[in-house]
């Protein structure tokens, strides 16, 4: 089970069994009404906010690198809060462990990871808002069911929108996640339908999203180039030709190990920016010293194998 922090409450976090590998801890912040007034919009939980208008901003919690998570996940939350698709905005969480836990990319594990653990996160923040229908409504929670991004009461005919209730969560303690319904799959409108990343605009567009978008003062750029065959090693390399460059700071070998789990031998280029960074590894002219995994062909292998 993951540790919480020192100081947190079961109001602002609550942990569930979810997933084969055990514990999974669902932080849900709650904020004060004072709060939730001023910004005009209402957090639910750490990934859900709902904004008076009824568009509900959801946290993609895993980094995007262009797999696709960023517009996964929340679907998955965004099925199980039981609001339409063009009403959520997404965003993209900050590195936080007390909030999401392990956050992370790569190996295909995010949708086996997170299956069910955001759906309940969707499912618990539904369960608040049909707790403050009904509250207001003076009946019973049981009656009332959600459609298109507002709860509905049936017997009196009665219909209020997320963005009317959310400030009516504000300060409510959330139910435990394991005690939520999930829907049927065959009721699902979002999970398994089609549905565009959501930042294909900006990525056509060459806006700033990911990792090598970030600038830093005084931040330099490298390059790295490595052995057509696995751990061989430099024999020699024009490091004054990458030099030459205009831009390039240095360019050094480096002997590196022999296993996958620390950096191979090769030879690394330092730069004001990444243009200059491949020109220069462009000039290194390497010479690789004979190394017995020169011998391996998949050819071979398949040989090997028969």
């Amino acid at each position: 089970m993951t540790k919480l922090e020192t100081g947190a409450s079961r109001r602002d976090f609550l942990t569930a069994s979810a997933a084969a590998g055990g514990g999974l801890m669902l932080s849900f912040s709650i904020a004060a009404k004072a709060e939730a007034q001023t910004r005009g919009a209402q957090s639910l939980n750490a990934y859900v906010t709902v904004a008076p208008d009824g568009i509900v901003t959801i946290v993609a919690k895993n980094p995007e690198i262009g797999q696709g998570v960023k517009t996964s996940l929340p679907m998955m939350i965004a099925e199980e809060l039981d609001v339409p698709w063009e009403k959520v905005r997404i965003e993209q969480a900050g590195n936080d462990f007390a909030k999401y836990g392990r956050q992370f990319a790569g190996g295909s594990m995010s949708t086996p990871l997170h299956w069910e653990e955001l759906r309940r996160v969707g499912a618990v923040a539904r369960v608040m808002l049909i707790q403050a229908a009904a509250q207001a409504w003076n009946c019973p929670a049981g009656e009332c069911t959600t459609n298109g991004g507002a709860v509905i009461h049936k017997a009196s005919n009665r219909t209020a929108t997320y963005g009317s209730l959310a400030g009516q969560c504000a300060g409510m303690t959330p139910p435990d996640p394991k005690t939520v319904p999930l829907k049927d799959p065959k009721d699902y409108k979002i999970i398994g339908k089609p549905k565009a990343q959501y930042d294909t605009a900006k990525i056509v567009t060459g806006q700033p999203l990911f990792g090598i978008d970030v600038r830093r003062p005084g931040m330099l750029y490298a390059t790295y180039e490595k052995a057509p065959v696995f751990g061989a090693k430099v024999a020699n390399a024009d490091l004054a030709a990458a030099q030459g460059v205009k831009g390039v700071r240095k360019a050094f070998a480096v002997e590196g190990g022999s296993d996958l789990s620390g950096l191979l031998p090769g030879v690394a280029v330092v730069a004001d920016n990444w243009w200059a960074a491949r020109k220069g590894r462009e000039k290194l002219n390497i010479k690789w010293a004979e190394h017995p995994t020169s011998q391996q062909s998949s050819a071979g292998f398949a040989k090997r194998a028969a």
